[in-house]
């Protein structure tokens, strides 16, 4: 189906059923399977507060390539609409009785009506004045108090975004609205853009009563009550709603306290809770292991597994160095680094690990993978957290794990001692990859280190040099021959922080 087609279908579907809706200068906007058509919106940007004459709520028309259409609001989430109408969609193809019985007949028809349509407009005006597909009533795929529900929840962002409109200050172009809310706690954020000036603006109890009313009807949705609304309005009554329910961490400023959370979740049951929040909620108490834990757990005399899924100490200290040489003389912002006594990961995907190298040929690496299973078996599965500590020594402590203990996010943990690595009860073989670098064998290392630099041979023989103790600035130096505005002596740094330059 054609753009022309489908605002020709939805302006005859508006004035068969006498809606109060211009026919006339519609615009289509295309998604996956169909059409959103809608009249665009004119505001007489000399006048500051004509704005708040216009309702946030318009309707959008939604047409299908089948022909059916739904009204939406424009205040509901575009991807919620989408999903309630393709799950519409798809249930009316699968109670229409000719899909069953005439479905080649009808294919070929509506095929050639659409041929004939095109032809017949490709001059200008339309052929046909008015047709209208009578399908399932709109909703028909959606349960009626759930509709219902999502279209109160959408109404009461109308009178939100009104009264912060009047905040503003003259000539306002947008605003970005942020609320955090639980039962217990609540924190708003409003900033306006004005030419080439921004400003926060307070939020008034008053629009923030309104905010926790609207909280409370979407709390009925299937998907319960967002942790986070997030509204974005120009002064053309463009209006974006996003409700946040956690897929992504929330910044620091609008991460209330973990006990507003459980009041919320006792308020609130959900059936899952996002791990990094579940972690959040837990807390430190969840995986921390403080000296006097250590001590009583290691004189319990449970064994340890001994495992051989790390390289060697010596190999995994030299690869991380080396590959902390490269990424920080390129000043990259990602990549490995070496501190006074630790090496450091963190992924661009939230992932990371930390090695602390411990005198006595000792060493600890511990760290978590985001979207781990293991975490989300325990928070959302009633399955026990992982058992990383089972036989670890009493120097085993928080001081040389990883920060992700404080929220109960670790998903590892291993301990070289006695020429050997050693892991708890729990195998977590799989949650190595994404929060480690790359130093899983000497070819990988190479291959990342020239991936940033080139230079295979240099970068090979640096590796060498790094893991018998023998490299030279030299040897550094040749990796970035190519690479003229290196910061080869930071890189130089990170092999000397790691006690791998020759002496």
């Amino acid at each position: 189906m054609e753009a022309t087609q489908a605002i020709a279908l939805v302006s005859d579907w508006i004035r068969s059923r006498g809606l109060d809706y211009p026919t006339e200068g519609l615009e289509a906007d295309r998604f996956d399977a169909g059409w959103s058509v809608y009249a665009p919106v004119e505001v007489d940007e000399s006048d500051p507060m004509a704005f708040l004459d216009m309702p946030v709520g318009r309707s959008i028309f939604l047409i299908g390539d089948s022909g059916r259409i739904e009204e939406v609001s424009s205040s509901v989430p575009p991807q919620q609409a989408l999903d309630r109408f393709m799950a519409n969609e798809r249930a009316a193809t699968r109670h229409t009785p000719s899909a069953a019985t005439n479905g080649s007949h009808e294919a070929e028809f509506m095929a050639e009506f659409e041929r004939q349509f095109s032809e017949a407009t490709a001059d200008g005006e339309p052929a046909v004045a008015g047709f209208t597909i009578v399908d399932t009533p709109p909703g028909g795929g959606v349960p009626a108090d759930e509709a219902a529900i999502a279209e109160e929840a959408s109404r009461l962002i109308e009178p939100i975004v009104q009264q912060l409109a009047q905040l503003g200050p003259t000539g306002w172009e947008e605003f970005a609205a942020e609320f955090a809310f639980t039962v217990t706690a609540q924190v708003a954020s409003l900033r306006f853009w004005s030419a080439d000036r921004t400003g926060l603006v307070p939020v008034p109890q008053s629009v923030a009563d309104l905010v926790r009313q609207q909280r409370e009807v979407a709390a009925r949705m299937p998907a319960g009550p967002w942790w986070r609304l997030l509204l974005n309005v120009t002064n053309r009554g463009e209006t974006a709603v996003d409700y946040d329910y956690g897929d992504e961490p929330f910044p620091d400023d609008q991460l209330l306290a973990p006990e507003h959370y459980r009041s919320d979740l006792e308020a609130y049951p959900r059936e899952r809770i996002p791990v990094w929040l579940a972690g959040y909620i837990a807390g430190p108490d969840a995986q921390s292991r403080p000296p006097r834990q250590a001590a009583a757990e290691t004189s319990a005399g449970l064994a340890a597994t001994p495992t051989d899924e790390l390289p060697a100490l010596r190999d995994l200290w030299a690869r991380w160095a080396v590959l902390s040489a490269v990424y920080a003389g390129v000043g990259s912002n990602w990549g490995p680094r070496i501190y006074p006594g630790y090496a450091w990961f963190e992924s661009d995907r939230r992932s990371g690990s930390t090695l602390f190298v411990l005198p006595g040929d000792r060493a600890v690496l511990s760290g978590g993978k985001w979207n781990s299973e293991l975490l989300d078996a325990a928070y959302n599965g009633g399955q026990p957290l992982p058992d990383l500590y089972s036989g670890a020594p009493a120097w085993i402590t928080d001081t040389v794990l990883n920060t992700r203990i404080r929220n109960g996010l670790l998903t590892f943990c291993y301990w070289w001692t006695d020429g050997q690595w050693y892991r708890g009860g729990t195998d977590t073989s799989g949650e190595l990859d994404a929060p480690m670098p790359v130093i899983w064998s000497p070819n990988e290392t190479v291959n990342a280190m020239v991936g940033q630099v080139g230079r295979p041979n240099e970068c090979e023989a640096l590796l060498t040099a790094a893991v018998s103790h023998t490299a030279t600035p030299a040897d550094v130096e040749a990796i970035f021959r190519d690479t003229p505005d290196a910061d080869v002596y930071t890189a130089i740094n990170q092999l000397n922080l790691a006690g791998l330059l020759a002496t």
